[in-house]
């Protein structure tokens, strides 16, 4: 009933149900969890959208829709952080749900994913005998409920942790089961000096920590805006405004460098580190490309973009990721933008202060070198001395382009601006 097999899980035949390792906004991501949904059709993240998203260490389901099976489970697995932060509690939580939500729903055949093992960074060993073990036990709890229990997975390594977990697992026997947990021994009773002692340690060990890593709000999930993602804003919302003489104000800005004005809104700009799903990033641009290289399955360029710090360089790595598909890209980078600039605003106080303070200004990325992410015309160009537009928007391309420019980063930074006011 319990076997690994290596191949494709959007492909495979038999299962009732797949489980997807998903992000807890449950709209789709790098890695496997973005593979799914472009496997499964734009159905299934319109469904999702529909759930307000999943709390790590639960499961939510859906239908499955182009994909080969009746329904995904949506499992959010947690991001391993040395395993001092409850992750194996919370991995054992997801295959448990997953587990749950089958058996209500009369699903018997189920292909399982290594949830947690790729971008989240779980160890592929410790994983698979926790799978293993936890689905297990679900099984002996639950006799005759399924017919077909598997993971599928994409690599030799992947195959190779989880045939040995299944090969070496040994299932507690009666009598193991029944065995009270042991209690440890105390070393002597603590004085009240010593038990003092003890919590004046962990209040320093605690406030060492607390200077490192910033406190964070968890992300709301995104609002929705039909063909324009998050928000209103974009090119034809800008030029549209312009020939309709709506009065607006403009703000300008473009490079990296300190003593530019609101260089803090570069991707480049290296400000505080970044955290988004619990992975620290050192600047926006180092997220961005190293989920364009999960997005097409580059897991040697993603290795490279993690561990370079320098923003030229993972810009890059993310413009030569082997797999690329301009049409899938486009498609998912204004997604991608939009969270890099939300963990962004959540972990860097300059920024989220500075985008805060340009209050409802058009925001303008006056980069003369780019037509997607800003204007394609400098700041000297595009406004006069009093902030006003000299160049109105249908105008904004690169003289040697027809292409009409896009500002993506400028309107992606007024959708993160809106998110928090």
């Amino acid at each position: 009933m319990i076997h690994v097999i290596q191949g494709d899980i959007t492909k495979v035949t038999g299962f009732d149900a797949i489980v997807n390792p998903a992000n807890n906004s449950l709209l789709g991501g790098g890695g496997l969890d973005g593979v799914i949904h472009r496997a499964a059709g734009p159905q299934l993240k319109t469904e999702c959208r529909r759930l307000n998203g999943c709390e790590t260490g639960d499961s939510k389901l859906t239908l499955g829709y182009e994909l080969p099976c009746k329904y995904v489970i949506h499992s959010v697995g947690p991001v391993w952080m040395g395993g001092t932060a409850g992750e194996e509690k919370l991995l054992a939580s997801c295959y448990s749900s997953a587990m749950k939500i089958a058996h209500s729903n009369g699903i018997r055949k189920i292909a399982f994913s290594s949830i947690s093992t790729g971008e989240y960074g779980y160890p592929l060993d410790k994983a698979a005998k926790l799978a293993l073990s936890t689905v297990s036990a679900f099984i002996a709890a639950n006799p005759d409920s399924f017919d077909d229990i598997c993971w599928v997975v994409a690599d030799d390594l992947a195959y190779s942790a989880y045939s040995e977990a299944i090969e070496n697992f040994v299932p507690p026997t009666e009598e193991e089961k029944k065995k009270p947990a042991k209690k440890t021994k105390s070393k002597g009773k603590k004085t009240d000096k010593t038990e003092k002692a003890d919590n004046a340690e962990d209040e320093k060990i605690t406030e060492e920590i607390s200077d490192d890593i910033p406190e964070l709000k968890a992300p709301k999930v995104p609002p929705v805006f039909t063909n324009a993602p998050y928000n209103k804003y974009h090119i034809d919302w800008l030029i549209e405004e312009v020939g309709n003489g709506n009065p607006h104000t403009y703000t300008c800005f473009y490079l990296a460098e300190k003593n530019s004005d609101f260089c803090q809104f570069s991707l480049w700009h290296k400000g505080k580190p970044v955290f988004i799903n619990g992975r620290c990033y050192q600047t926006a641009i180092q997220y961005i490309m190293s989920e364009k290289a999960l997005l097409f399955n580059d897991f040697n360029s993603y290795k490279k973009i993690m561990n370079e710090s320098d923003p030229a360089i993972c810009q890059k790595l993310g413009d030569s990721v082997e797999n690329y598909d301009d049409a899938v890209w486009k498609n998912s980078y204004r997604e991608i933008l939009f969270n890099a600039n939300i963990g962004k605003f959540l972990s860097d106080k300059t920024f989220a202060n500075a985008l805060l303070s340009t209050g409802d200004s058009v925001l303008l990325n006056a980069n003369p070198n780019d037509d997607i992410y800003g204007t394609g015309i400098e700041k000297e160009e595009l406004t006069d001395d009093h902030g006003e537009l000299k160049i109105p928007p249908q105008n904004w391309h690169k003289e040697e382009s027809d292409f009409q420019a896009k500002n993506e980063l400028g309107f992606v930074l007024m959708a993160v601006r809106d998110h928090f006011s």
